[in-house]
């Protein structure tokens, strides 16, 4: 039983540091590169006929990790996908984005500027471009975060500009085959799934894992060296 509580323990702490996930409050009608629920905007300015075109936002969640100095730190990860149809340019202005309304334990927090931005927001006339972009939240535990929404500008080279917030919430399982779904990473089959890895109940830390309560090498039940029944089980 000592054994199965610190495994309990640990398991309790550990998901603390795992991956949250979130997806759009809003036009959630398209979808991001590796099957993230995104939103996604009709671009038009008053005016400019020449200006038009689609843009798709989405979130690749958030994710604990220590820097190079050995900080711990969580990166918020926002994509940007600009689809130019038009015959003029684009510019996606990294520059004046924020992530606004951002909840951490249920306080409301500053408005951050990006951390870093991977790739360019230009888009010319008849092209496609796709931006990264990493926010750094006031916390070291993703599942602190409770929402947030990004502000961003598209500007064309007329003076036209079109600005949008976008606002997240926490994503659950929605996609069958992809990181949610059956045998995605936290699908039924997937490593955090029911049947998957290291958490699934038949994983290393589910009831027959090997941490488990029942089969498991350390379980409770059978476990052939610390379980109940097992060699180091006292009478």
């Amino acid at each position: 039983m000592r054994w199965l509580l610190l495994a309990l323990l640990l398991a309790s702490t550990t998901a603390c540091w795992q991956p949250r996930y979130f997806a759009p409050r809003e036009n959630r009608n398209g979808t991001g590169p590796d099957g993230e629920a995104a939103a996604s905007y009709d671009i038009k300015v008053d005016g400019h006929a020449d200006t038009k075109g689609e843009l798709r936002v989405w979130s690749s969640g958030a994710r604990a990790r220590f820097t190079d100095d050995d900080k711990e730190v969580v990166d918020l990860r926002v994509g940007f996908e600009l689809e130019n149809n038009g015959t003029t340019p684009v510019q996606l202005d990294t520059e004046s984005m924020r992530c606004e309304e951002l909840m951490v334990k249920g306080k409301l927090q500053e408005a951050l500027a990006p951390q870093q931005v991977i790739g360019s927001g230009y888009a010319g006339p008849g092209t496609t471009t796709r931006i990264d972009v990493v926010f750094r939240p006031p916390t070291t535990r993703p599942r602190d975060i409770d929402g947030f929404s990004v502000r961003f500008a598209l500007r064309d080279d007329q003076g036209g500009e079109v600005t949008q917030a976008t606002p997240f919430a926490p994503a659950y399982p929605q996609y069958r085959n992809g990181g949610y779904g059956w045998y995605g990473s936290w699908g039924w089959y997937g490593i955090n799934g029911y049947y998957g890895g290291a958490w699934g109940p038949y994983g290393g830390w589910g009831p027959y894992g090997g941490w488990g309560p029942y089969y498991g090498g350390w379980g409770y039940g059978y476990g052939p060296s610390f379980g109940y029944w097992g060699g180091h089980h006292r009478h």
